[in-house]
């Protein structure tokens, strides 16, 4: 059985702008009706457990980190971005996390 589908939403202290980002995504995938997805929160020096994790997406609110090796997406939007833009983020990491997820 594959791992749940997760967005892992990261920052450098894991205390604000993953927050944000978790809340915008939580309220986003709640909106579309997925209770399929799980989304967490934490900064860049607790992420090590996830890596290699399938399934999962990373929004970066930091400089993406190539070598973490998890699809990704840069996050900021999540902060300075209008609803308009923040919207069409969130469907973009959804839509990322359904194509490279295993059924």
């Amino acid at each position: 059985m594959a791992e749940r589908k997760m967005l892992l939403c990261v920052c450098g202290a894991g205390i604000n702008t993953s927050i944000n980002a978790e809340r915008y995504l939580q309220e986003y995938v709640e909106k579309i009706g997925r209770s399929d997805i799980e989304i967490k929160h934490c900064m860049v020096g607790d992420i090590l457990p996830y890596k290699g994790r399938k399934n999962m997406v990373v929004v970066w609110m930091t400089a993406i980190d190539p070598t973490f090796g998890s699809p990704a997406e840069r996050g900021l939007t999540f902060m300075i971005g209008g609803k308009k833009a923040k919207e069409e983020l969130a469907a973009r990491i959804v839509a990322k996390l359904d194509e490279i997820s295993e059924e």
